[in-house]
């Protein structure tokens, strides 16, 4: 396929360039659109597809510096905010494969040359997310109810044994609440088209007091979302807290797009 021939701005010593995303066609609204370090994005053309990248500064995203950049909560936040806004907005109008956090690339001709090395790659995410977008599914076990005053314990071993039947108790609650969200999984990722299990957060991440149980993506044809949020509706029950989120960018199933240089 013959290409657009190549009009992308010369990088000023000391840049990188920066990929958001991968598409199949150049997306709409990017002329007013910022990404990184409030800088304009814009495409590189290579292979049949289209990379949304910026210009970052390599004092900041070289492999020598990034490490100790990624430890910095505020610019963590910030570079991440960022990122995740070019790919939603791309990702309204565009079938998108997202690259990971802070992939940068030497220039503009090393990611047209990762276009061309893995076309079969992205290709094959672009296949799988067309016309599907990712839901969110999160499930707690409910607190239990505050246990009613009875009388005091008549000796330290009869509060110990009522410490331990408590303990005994919230932790067969836990285990049952796992076992109900296992099969509220089951149930919703056969509706879906895919389905990922991730890592289930404590307290100090979800702020909530409950345990977590679930935290998982599905990958929805945008069809059937009616469908799958039935199926939800249909296996939940009391014994859990559900909490659906979505639509989004489906970043759970691009796991195939490649990392940035060493810098």
């Amino acid at each position: 396929m013959q290409e657009t021939p190549d009009d992308s701005p010369a990088a000023a010593p000391g840049e990188l360039s920066y990929v958001y995303a991968v598409t199949r066609r150049e997306p709409p609204g990017l002329a007013t659109l910022t990404g990184v370090l409030d800088a304009p994005v814009r495409v590189v053309a290579g292979s049949g597809l289209h990379a949304v990248v910026s210009r970052v500064p390599a004092a900041e995203f070289a492999q020598d510096a990034i490490e100790d950049r990624l430890q910095d909560l505020d610019w963590l936040t910030a570079t991440a905010r960022a990122h995740h806004h070019v790919v939603d907005e791309v990702g309204r109008s565009s079938d998108v494969a997202p690259l990971a956090l802070a992939t940068v690339f030497t220039d503009d001709a090393r990611v047209r040359a990762v276009l061309d090395e893995r076309r079969s790659g992205f290709e094959a995410v672009l296949d799988r997310v067309h016309g599907r977008a990712e839901w969110g599914l999160k499930a707690w076990a409910p607190r239990a109810a505050p246990a009613a005053r009875g009388e005091r314990p008549s000796s330290g071993a009869e509060y110990l044994r009522r410490r331990r039947a408590a303990a005994g108790a919230a932790e067969a609650r836990t285990d049952e609440a796992f076992r109900v969200a296992e099969s509220l999984h089951d149930a919703v990722a056969g509706a879906a088209v895919e389905a990922r299990r991730h890592r289930v957060h404590d307290a100090a991440l979800t702020g909530r007091t409950e345990q977590m149980v679930l935290n998982a993506a599905y990958l929805v044809d945008t069809d059937d979302t009616d469908r799958w949020r039935a199926a939800v509706e249909a296996a939940a029950t009391p014994a859990l807290l559900v909490e659906v989120t979505g639509p989004w960018v489906p970043y759970s199933f691009a796991g195939t797009a490649p990392g940035g240089d060493d810098g």
